[in-house]
């Protein structure tokens, strides 16, 4: 009974992604490394260099897919709105209100994602999700944003960080309380519908949601936030 209440404690204490042993997109393989070796002041066999990752060994060292060496930026939007049945009321599951969240898949990938993802040097939307809006929303999105609340700013864990590259980001909860809200209407009528290959939906949001596991962590933060069923 101790640990109820207390989710944080059964989450693993160091990233798990960014020791995959199959590096995303190759053929290159991680040197295992084991839980208690991740934190760089515990000494490693000779191959587990100091790297910079702040979270420790990820047993590969390099830049790998990523853009740059050090910290890769990145923008996740978690757009979300209540679920609900065909009278309007919202729908619960063991008392708690249900959630809906925009979700993408995107060309060449087999997975659903969040709309967001890496930020050029300068740029303040992620080529993802200009993709999936129209152009005339962009500055729309933005004020959403600004609106939106802070859920996670720092180290991301992700299947491409390496010893000396990793991604950071920032994720900002945009929640439409109401079923006519005039953005939320706005936002589904730019939403980009002419490329046969972007599949974009507003998914039912709980535990088992498809989605890369690292945007699993943003959902559970979000659900918290609004008090939403997870």
């Amino acid at each position: 009974m101790e640990l109820e209440g207390k989710p944080e404690e059964s989450r693993p204490p160091c990233h798990v992604l960014a020791r995959n042993l199959l590096y995303p997109g190759s053929h290159t393989r991680r040197f295992p490394v084991p839980d208690e070796k991740v934190p760089w002041e515990v000494r490693a066999p000779p191959r587990c260099h100091p790297g910079r990752n702040p979270m420790g060994r990820t047993g590969l060292r390099g830049r790998g897919r990523l853009h740059c060496f050090g910290p890769n930026h990145a923008l996740h939007p978690v757009v979300t709105r209540w679920r609900r049945n065909l009278d309007g009321s919202i729908i619960r599951k063991s008392l708690k209100k249900m959630l809906e969240v925009l979700v993408a898949q995107y060309p060449l990938s087999d997975v659903w994602a969040l709309p967001g993802g890496s930020l050029e040097p300068g740029e303040t939307l992620p080529l993802k999700l200009k993709w999936i809006l129209r152009r005339e929303f962009w500055p729309q999105f933005q004020n959403l944003l600004k609106q939106g609340t802070e859920v996670h700013k720092g180290y991301l864990d992700d299947p491409r960080n390496t010893d000396n590259a990793w991604v950071e980001t920032v994720a900002i909860s945009v929640h439409f309380e109401a079923q006519n809200d005039v953005e939320m209407k706005r936002l589904n009528s730019f939403l980009q519908g002419c490329d046969p290959e972007l599949c974009i939906r507003w998914q039912v949001l709980d535990k088992r949601i498809p989605l890369h596991a690292n945007h699993k962590e943003l959902l559970r933060k979000v659900s918290a936030l609004l008090g939403a069923y997870y």
